[in-house]
């Protein structure tokens, strides 16, 4: 236990030195709002400086999540529940939370390291002090554990185009499952519709009695497809760090897979309609670029829905705010 505490002294010590703990001690409000590039710096400083006792904390904690491990770090720095509760973008009864769920997972003697002021041995009470320095139990509420379960703010459909508007070019931080597919369903709607609308003016004949009808359709459909495709990417790009995967895994499983397939139809077609001296793709080669594009649209479809990582990782803090069931959600 003594080399513990010198492990968790010297940490505390090292980390204290750096801008990231200025920065922490000094934030006093929600109202003045750390950046993502100091939260990305305050995760990189103290995974840097935690990370000897990191790996102690997991081989006798293996449930612990990063998350965890950061609120762990924070707790042992002293830095005020406030600046937690912003560092990992969640409130302050998510922070009170979570320190129930660290009863759980922690040995005992890690437990009253983190909180030497609670009783952990008794489930009905926690330590206060009062004015004259006296130590008294408050009972927990039984019904704490139903009645003020953490969840998970949920996005909207709303929201979630809202939000991929708002960030129509931005490539850097996480988006959450539910924006990403919800963006897909928004563009796919939106292509799907011109689509039908379309082919019904198609088989009307209105294309053949009035050209600018016809110039005017082609015109919004490529309005529509290249406006809605560059916040695609984006939101793809993000969907992926929020896994904690590079970026550029996008142009592996769906921009070259896609060129591919244009470039082979386009052929095709332009040997079976025009005399210009293309010769269309052989049956093996196309089954096989067909299977490599289904390979690659069922990966990144089975990639894309699994959940992020809980807690911040290298490309930014967690996008899924943590609420308290009491609260009201927006």
């Amino acid at each position: 236990m003594d080399n513990i505490n010198e492990l968790i002294s010297e940490c505390c010590s090292n980390f204290s030195k750096t801008e990231e703990y200025r920065i922490l001690k000094s934030y006093r409000s929600r109202d003045n709002r750390l950046t993502f590039d100091e939260r990305f710096a305050i995760n990189k400083s103290i995974e840097l400086t935690y990370a000897p006792l990191f790996e102690l904390l997991r081989a006798d904690a293996p449930s612990l999540t990063e998350s965890d491990l950061f609120f762990c770090a924070l707790t042992f720095q002293h830095i005020e529940t406030v600046a937690i509760a912003e560092c990992l973008t969640v409130t302050k009864d998510a922070i009170r939370m979570r320190k129930l769920r660290l009863r759980e997972k922690l040995p005992a003697n890690w437990f009253d390291l983190l909180f030497p002021e609670q009783k952990r041995n008794s489930s009905e009470s926690v330590t206060s002090h009062n004015s004259q320095g006296q130590s008294a139990p408050i009972p927990l509420q039984q019904q704490s554990t139903k009645n003020s379960k953490v969840m998970k703010e949920k996005m909207s459909f709303g929201k979630a185009v809202a939000s991929c508007f708002s960030n129509y070019c931005n490539f850097n931080g996480r988006a959450r499952r539910s924006e990403f597919w919800y963006w897909v369903l928004f563009r796919g709607t939106i292509v799907l519709t011109i689509t039908i609308i379309n082919a019904i003016l198609q088989s009307l004949n209105v294309y053949q009695d009035n050209k600018t009808i016809a110039f005017i359709m082609l015109l919004v459909f490529l309005v529509c497809e290249l406006g809605l495709l560059l916040p695609y990417f984006a939101v793809y790009v993000r969907r992926l760090h929020d896994l904690d995967n590079p970026g550029w895994l996008v142009f592996v499983l769906f921009v070259i897979p896609e060129l591919i397939k244009a470039v082979t139809d386009g052929i095709n077609v332009l040997a079976s309609e025009f005399s210009i001296g293309i010769t269309s793709i052989d049956d093996k080669t196309m089954m096989l670029i067909n299977l490599y594009f289904i390979i690659t649209s069922v990966i990144w479809i089975v990639l894309l829905s699994k959940p992020g990582t809980e807690g911040p990782n290298q490309y930014g803090p967690d996008p899924i705010r943590i609420i308290n069931s009491s609260d009201k959600q927006d």
